[in-house]
């Protein structure tokens, strides 16, 4: 009997230690699946050179301003050089007519909101045109003088020199001083000249009207009456090749003028 308690209980004992033995790696092998299952996947990030080097690259600039709106601010045209002819200087060749060679050169200074000017070119510049300029035998140049006490007569030169600078001088000078007494009551220059020109033509114009580019050219002609000394419009100088000058001030009849100019053609 106590034999058998004693090799009972060596039994137990061994149990005892095998169990102990094999509890731990057991235990482990029942978790590891579980933590490993627990941990959360996080993917792989590149390192930053391999970032800068995969990145695909930035678009290329685009311009802030599209080139139609840099072609439509283009800037107007600068005012022509102006010449001399016969010992005349500063001309602007968009207001002279006829041939540099003419014995003849017949200085107008004009303002368009003068009554006599305005006569003037109508009953006698006109036939000198038909008949000296475009004969070869006067050189005539137009320059403009408005006076101060005329509010308008500057703005009508402005728009005149823009439309001689696009070679529609005569017909724009025409219709200002046809419809004198219509645009000095209310100002509308801008519509006297529009009714005379193309809608592309008086596009060209006012462009050149409002950014003032041949206001130097105005106010040369100006200053150089002032020296003359213009003291009223029209103011006529007539120039001979020999160097003679002969002042007409105020309004003059073609035929009085013409009977003068034959005089002056003739000597050459």
């Amino acid at each position: 009997m106590n034999r058998r308690r004693i090799l009972v209980a060596l039994l137990s004992v061994g149990l005892i230690v095998v169990a102990i033995l094999l509890f731990p790696s057991l235990h482990k092998l029942s978790e590891t699946p579980t933590q490993q299952a627990e941990q959360p996947q996080v993917p792989l990030q590149p390192s930053p050179a391999e970032t800068v080097s995969t990145a695909p690259a930035p678009p290329a600039a685009r311009p802030l301003i599209p080139p139609v709106i840099t072609v439509a601010k283009a800037a107007p045209a600068l005012p022509q050089a102006t010449i001399s002819v016969n010992g005349v200087n500063d001309i602007d060749p968009a207001e002279a007519f006829g041939s540099k060679n003419a014995p003849v050169v017949m200085e107008i200074f004009s303002d368009f909101q003068c009554p006599a000017c305005k006569q003037l070119f109508i009953t006698t510049t006109q036939k000198v045109m038909d008949n000296y300029v475009n004969t070869g035998k006067v050189y005539l140049i137009h320059r403009d003088y408005p006076l101060p006490m005329h509010a308008y007569s500057r703005v009508a030169a402005s728009y005149s020199r823009a439309a001689a600078h696009i070679g529609r001088c005569e017909e724009v000078e025409q219709a200002i001083f046809q419809n004198q007494e219509k645009w000095e009551m209310n100002g509308d220059i801008q519509g006297t000249v529009a009714a005379a020109l193309s809608p592309a033509e008086m596009k060209k114009v006012q462009a050149f009207v409002d950014a003032k580019t041949f206001e130097p050219l105005i106010e040369k002609d100006r200053q150089l009456g002032q020296l003359v000394p213009v003291n009223q419009t029209p103011y006529t100088v007539l120039h001979t090749k020999s160097g003679q000058t002969f002042p007409v001030v105020g309004f003059v009849s073609y035929d009085v003028l013409k009977t003068f100019l034959d005089q002056l053609v003739s000597q050459k």
